[in-house]
C-alpha cells in the first residue's frame, strides 16, 4: 500500500478521531472551571487532538506498513491505541473535573506502559 493511499484512509477515520475530541474536550471543558471556555480551548482542544492523533496514526502506518483496520489481525493495536486515547480523556476528567492530582497522569502514563507490555506478551503468547 502506497503512502498515498495510507494518507487517505487515515484522512476518512480521523473522523472518528475528531468525535472522540470534540466529545472528551466538549465534557471536560463543560465540567470545570478550570478551563475557560474560550474559542482557544473549545475550537483549538479537539484540533489539536484530532491532528495529533491522525499524524500519529500516519506515522505508525507508515513506519510498520501494518494495515491497522479493525477486521485485520493488526486491528488489536487500532483497538489498543483507542482504549489509551479514551484512557487519556478519562484521566485527564479525573483530574481537571473532579481535582485528583496532576501525578494520576505520571500512574496512568506507568500502568499504560505496564499494561501494554503484559497485553503484548500475551497476544505473542496466543499466536
Amino acid at each position: 500500500m502506497g503512502p498515498k493511499q495510507i494518507v487517505g484512509e487515515e484522512l476518512w477515520r480521523s473522523v472518528v478521531w475528531s468525535a472522540i475530541g470534540l466529545l472528551g474536550w466538549s465534557l471536560i471543558i463543560s465540567s470545570t472551571d478550570r478551563l475557560d471556555a474560550s474559542a482557544i480551548t473549545v475550537l483549538g482542544l479537539p484540533v489539536a487532538t484530532w491532528s495529533v492523533l491522525t499524524l500519529s496514526m500516519i506515522g505508525i502506518r507508515l513506519a510498520t506498513g501494518m494495515e491497522l483496520k479493525v477486521e485485520t489481525e493488526s486491528g488489536r493495536y487500532l483497538m489498543w491505541f483507542v482504549g489509551l486515547v479514551v484512557g487519556a480523556f478519562v484521566v485527564l476528567w479525573l483530574i481537571l473535573v473532579q481535582s485528583q492530582p496532576w501525578t494520576l497522569i505520571a500512574v496512568y502514563a506507568a500502568g499504560s506502559v505496564l499494561g501494554t507490555l503484559v497485553w503484548r506478551g500475551y497476544i505473542e503468547r496466543a499466536t
